[in-house]
């Protein structure tokens, strides 16, 4: 395995798929200086000499709570061939806890646009010129078209329903399911299309990160080649692709194991 053992140390690790020229596994790792903080990564390489092709790293166990759940729905919702049998957000069924969640947020940004209430610690926030910011404990929200707050979302409150709508280049989203939503980054699962040959159809893995302090400079627009709203992919990730659906029972099966192993409770 070709991990750079300057930066980050595999503990331990469970294969998901070994070829003579691609191997993609489940790892647990941590910083060499940080022993006790462990996290997650999900590792491709490729060629015969296992050479890095993609990463995607977890750590909070509420994210990979939500990478299990995403990936649980992907499961169910997707053909061997990657076709997409659910619903998207708008018109899925809502549950209970996914209708709590939702007036949760409708709460809490009703109370910043008429208050200026801070999503974090609920004490006031200052009026800056394209966003809010808490002199209290630092919290920043976004002011996007008509005065509308963009602000962080605890991965706890995420619906994790299928959508359409993410900063991707290159390819064409079919559907995905966001795992994790902050103002400065966002990982997602999404099945996508190449455009050149829409039958070719996969999962990946995305994660991306922008510069806020450009977005508050700036306000909410396209800034730098390659990126989107801001959000650029964030380095080093390179090509977390995952091909073969009926790979994905193992998947899930390994994340649930190193859960267990971490003392995660993902329940």
């Amino acid at each position: 395995m070709s991990l750079n053992k300057q930066y980050e140390v595999c503990e331990k690790g469970i294969t998901i798929n070994k070829t003579p020229n691609r191997w993609f596994g489940v790892l647990i790792c941590h910083s060499p200086y940080l022993t006790s903080e462990k996290y997650v990564r999900l590792s491709w390489w490729k060629k015969s000499f296992y050479q890095h092709a993609g990463m995607f790293k977890i750590y909070e166990k509420e994210v990979l709570k939500n990478m299990i759940k995403a990936l649980e729905k992907i499961d169910s919702d997707f053909d061997d061939l990657w076709t997409f049998k659910g619903q998207f957000r708008k018109k899925a069924s809502k549950t209970e806890d996914q209708k709590e969640k939702e007036k949760k947020l409708d709460i809490i940004k009703y109370r910043i646009i008429e208050n200026r209430t801070c999503p974090k610690c609920q004490k006031k926030m200052d009026k800056m010129k394209s966003h809010y910011e808490c002199q209290h404990c630092g919290e920043i929200v976004i002011l996007e078209g008509y005065n509308q707050p963009i602000f962080n979302i605890a991965p706890s409150d995420l619906d994790l329903n299928f959508q359409g709508d993410f900063p991707i280049n290159f390819y064409m989203p079919i559907a995905g399911i966001t795992v994790k939503w902050l103002m400065g980054e966002w990982k997602a699962l999404v099945v996508i299309y190449s455009k050149d040959n829409p039958n070719k159809k996969w999962l990946r893995f995305y994660w991306w990160s922008r510069d806020l302090q450009n977005i508050v400079k700036y306000g909410q627009r396209e800034m730098g080649e390659g990126a989107q709203m801001g959000w650029k992919a964030q380095k080093g990730v390179a090509s977390p692709n995952f091909y073969d659906k009926k790979l994905l029972k193992s998947l899930i099966a390994a994340l649930k194991k190193v859960a267990n192993e971490l003392n995660w409770d993902i329940n």
